[in-house]
């Protein structure tokens, strides 16, 4: 069974989130106090690996006390059901045997519930509740740090007043299949032996069992005592060192706590698994923060996993249908996957995210056109330019063009942009990769939300090429190789100085990058674009460049004019705009027009 969404009704301090559609990874973007906790609790209650009952008396949100009931359900959750899973279920209940989805809820009372669009059935519900998927969940202090003194744990054990650390360190030794009473008696023994052998084979053991999960991540684990105190040992493949785990990084300790504990709670399983992390990497620095980016793409393998943050490197902008945006409203905290409902502090949020990578501010205005590139921005400038002083069609005086550092940027920017309700136009190379990155973001925004006032486009499609283009594809091969070869005729052998010898197929760009690696000179095509915008600023009207490109570069910019206008009209999808003084934005150092 797959998680596919959930809404959470009367659970601390929410009234009512909306439906939440989730993928395989899922970040909820809020600030501190706005819910996400309770947004991850309420799910996680649902079917906890470890048995976490809803608790009516601290959990019914404050002030709807005459509307409390056990029988409420304070989380739904739709699941889809994999063939395997609707046929098993159809041989227990015939009459259930075509659902593909289902809705599980549990009562604060304890009570699961199902639903779906044919009542469930005992031997219905029978079938479906082991196949519930189990919901780990792990907050920043459930860390174990290493060093504890048994006997103060088992007390508190036997007083069933475990703190995080206590129940951290009962997972590591869980995992070593090491028990707490029999460590605590063994610990005044005169001899020895018998304990130490039993910590070395528990070292051996979880050891084991973390290095044939995290091949990239591998743990060697040795675990001591002397007397009371018990001592955790730990070194990665990163690190050599064994040493102590409290004398490691905070992070370290986070995903050493966090692997144990998911691997204690799903019983090695790792797979079919809801991993709710609320605020993870809160204590780690930027590029760590970053690197578990990279790691939580690795848990959620096999699994689905929904992390909360406030930190502007744990999101991903480049994968924006993955963020969900919670706001408080006078009716309770809501979420909600458009940006441009969002609240001022998400938006800042996610304003960072994409800000702090950056070298410098940019002014964003009221017509945008973000690009891939600096030479994009050099040559659609020159152009316009051009075109601006023979009296043909050229770009609005007033648009901000953002040159952002590749494909995925235009999308994560221009995105940035639709949730500070801003009018974008992105333009793509038609290579695969900007097609990639502009399918993503219309999929993402453009198709979903109807009101964004954005426009995505590509190179090729507009100056009527069906093969791969960039911008340097509005210039005939040989006039584009004339620049080349005043640049790089001095690097060429004899051989090649009548010419370059380019095969055919793909962007003009990358032919000629081919070319010169043929005779090991590496290709600089900023170099070359400098040197033809000198020569376009230099003409005085557009006839004096090839006629392809007067064509080529005239369909261009009318086209990229119609979207601009189109979507920074009054009316566009309804919207009314609102004339705004630009502002500034951090994002990778690139030129502007304004």
């Amino acid at each position: 069974m797959n998680l596919k969404s959930f809404r959470v009704k009367m659970f601390k301090s929410i009234i009512d989130s909306g439906d939440i559609q989730v993928s395989p990874l899922v970040v909820i973007v809020g600030k501190n106090e706005s819910g996400k906790t309770s947004i991850l609790k309420a799910l996680h209650k649902l079917n906890p690996a470890v048995a976490e009952p809803y608790s009516m008396a601290n959990e019914w949100p404050r002030g709807h006390r005459d509307s409390r009931s056990s029988e409420h359900v304070p989380c739904w959750a739709e699941f889809t059901l994999t063939n395997q899973e609707q046929a098993t279920l159809g041989t227990a209940d015939p009459n259930a045997q075509h659902l593909t989805c289902v809705r599980v809820g549990r009562t604060y009372g304890g009570q699961l519930k199902f639903e779906a669009d044919v009542p469930i059935s005992d031997a219905a519900a029978q079938v479906l509740t082991p196949l519930l998927p189990k919901f780990v969940y792990m907050d920043e202090y459930q860390v174990f740090k290493g060093t504890a003194y048994l006997n103060q744990v088992k007390q508190r054990k036997d007083q069933g007043n475990l703190n995080p650390e206590d129940k951290a360190l009962l997972t590591i030794l869980s995992l070593a299949a090491l028990d707490l009473n029999q460590l605590t008696a063994s610990a005044g023994q005169q001899d020895k032996t018998e304990r130490q052998y039993d910590l070395s084979d528990g070292s051996a053991t979880i050891t084991r069992k973390l290095a044939a999960h995290w091949n990239q991540l591998a743990y060697e684990v040795r675990l001591e005592a002397d007397g009371d105190q018990f001592f955790t040992f730990v070194k990665s493949e990163d690190d050599k060192a064994l040493i102590k785990l409290e004398e490691r990084s905070r992070g370290f300790q986070w995903f050493f706590s966090f692997d144990a504990k998911l691997m204690h709670e799903t019983n090695g399983e790792l797979k079919n698994c809801v991993i709710l992390l609320d605020e993870p990497g809160l204590h780690l620095h930027a590029s760590a923060q970053r690197d578990l980016l990279a790691r939580l793409e690795e848990y959620a393998s096999g699994n689905t996993m929904i992390y909360s943050t406030h930190l502007p490197f744990m999101i991903n902008l480049q994968e924006p249908d993955r963020i969900r945006v919670i706001s408080e409203t006078p009716d309770g905290a809501m979420v909600s996957e458009n940006l441009t409902d969002s609240s001022p502090e998400a938006k800042l949020t996610l304003q960072a995210a994409l800000g702090m990578t950056g070298r410098f501010g940019m002014p964003v205005g009221d017509r945008n056109l973000t690009v891939e590139g600096a030479h994009d921005y050099w040559y659609l400038t020159a152009l316009s330019d051009l075109f601006a002083r023979s009296g043909k069609s050229h770009l609005p005086e007033d648009v901000v063009i953002t040159a952002c550092g590749g494909a995925p940027e235009v999308t994560y920017l221009s995105t940035f942009m639709v949730g500070q309700g801003l009018p974008v136009t992105a333009l793509y190379d038609s290579d695969g990769e900007g097609r990639t990155a502009k399918d993503k973001f219309v999929k993402s925004w453009l198709t979903r939300y109807k009101r964004t006032r954005a426009d995505a486009l590509v190179v090729g499609e507009l100056i009527g090429l069906t093969d791969e283009a960039a911008i340097e594809d509005l210039f005939p091969e040989a006039f584009y190789l004339e620049a080349v070869l005043a640049i790089y005729a001095r690097q060429l052998p004899v051989s090649a100085a009548d010419g370059l010898s380019l095969q055919p197929g793909g962007l003009l760009s990358k032919r000629v990058e081919r070319a010169l690696a043929s005779h090991n000179i590496p290709f600089n095509k900023g170099s070359v674009a400098k040197a033809l915008c000198a020569k376009i600023r230099a003409m005085k009207d557009a006839k004096e460049l090839p006629a392809e490109t007067q064509t080529r570069a005239e369909a261009l910019l009318k086209a990229l004019t119609t979207s601009i206008q189109k979507v920074s009209a009054p009316d566009v999808a309804g919207v009314e705009v609102k004339q705004t003084t630009a502002w500034p934005v951090p994002i990778a150092s690139s030129p502007t027009r304004a």
